[in-house]
């Protein structure tokens, strides 16, 4: 898990990427949330690769025209959003990314399942209890993250504040000095 906060443009982030997304069979599964947005944003991406059965070229789209995500959290359905679909041809690769928003309880329920699946057309892939793990952690950040960012938005204060008096620069110490003359 990477969290980044960019000192000049107020922007933080959190990423993550799955365990099992070193796994060619699987597919590279990552979480994004910008967090220096009202309301915070959130979403997992699906990355599949696919290449030419011996032609050398690009495979065949296999998620173009069913690409919504399905969610079982310890057996139980559980709903998101529709899922977006891109397809790129790089490097000779078909790339197929599925991107599907998600809410802040949407990934606390993840990060309290004992297991959790999702579906992607008749492909269904399992997370593993260190993936479940860091949706739990993600999910305590976005938590602090929402509580952060409503409470600097409380109102202004009713009383103008005190003013200050200069007296100019007055920085000489008004007793001797703490050094020993020459």
């Amino acid at each position: 898990m990477n969290e980044t906060f960019d000192r000049i443009s107020g922007e933080r982030t959190i990423a993550y990427t799955a365990d099992g997304s070193r796994d060619p069979a699987q597919p590279v599964f990552t979480f994004n949330a910008n967090l220096s947005v009202d309301p915070p944003s959130a979403s997992i991406s699906l990355a599949f690769v696919s290449v030419g059965e011996g032609t050398g070229g690009p495979g065949t789209a296999r998620f173009a025209s069913c690409h919504d995500i399905a969610w079982s959290v310890d057996g139980q359905a559980l709903a998101a959003a529709p899922a977006s679909y891109r397809g790129r041809v790089i490097d000779g690769e078909l790339i197929e990314l599925l991107e599907q928003p998600v809410t802040a309880a949407w990934v606390a329920r993840i990060g309290s399942a004992h297991s959790a699946a999702y579906r992607v057309c008749r492909s269904q892939f399992m997370l593993s209890g260190a993936d479940i793990n860091a949706f739990a952690t993600i999910a305590a950040r976005l938590k602090s993250a929402t509580l952060s960012t409503t409470a600097t938005q409380g109102q202004p204060a009713d009383e103008p504040e005190a003013e200050v008096e200069y007296k100019g620069m007055n920085w000489r110490p008004g007793k001797g000095s703490l050094f020993r003359p020459r």
